[in-house]
């Protein structure tokens, strides 16, 4: 799972430039879910670099691999992303998943 925060610029009150939170979100696998702030500022058409594919990719192609490299597509300062992996607990792991696990294990013991 990556959890994406995404920050503009704004002028403070004393007129000091500061970052506010203007949307946060967590990708997994292909699913992403709004948890803060405005939907608007997240573009999953926006493509990003990827090593792993050697290629520009959107979210549709691999949404936790895109949401990985997500920050590198912010060069301007006027918004920035970061983008923190975490694993999942296996009881919120997809069952297939788990199945898969279990049945690498057996062939690798045999």
């Amino acid at each position: 799972m990556i959890h994406l925060s995404i920050f503009t610029n704004e002028i403070s009150p004393d007129g000091e430039l500061v970052d506010r939170l203007a949307a946060a979100c967590e990708v997994r696998g292909q699913q992403l879910e709004l948890t803060d702030g405005d939907a608007r500022f997240i573009q999953v058409g926006m493509p990003v670099f990827s090593e792993r594919y050697n290629a520009l990719i959107d979210f549709d192609t691999d949404g936790e691999e895109w949401a990985r490299n997500l920050p590198s597509a912010y060069r301007n300062g006027a918004v920035t992303v970061t983008a923190e992996e975490t694993p999942e607990p296996a009881s919120s792991r997809p069952a297939e998943h788990v199945a898969a696990v279990a049945f690498a294990r057996v062939e690798q013991t045999s």
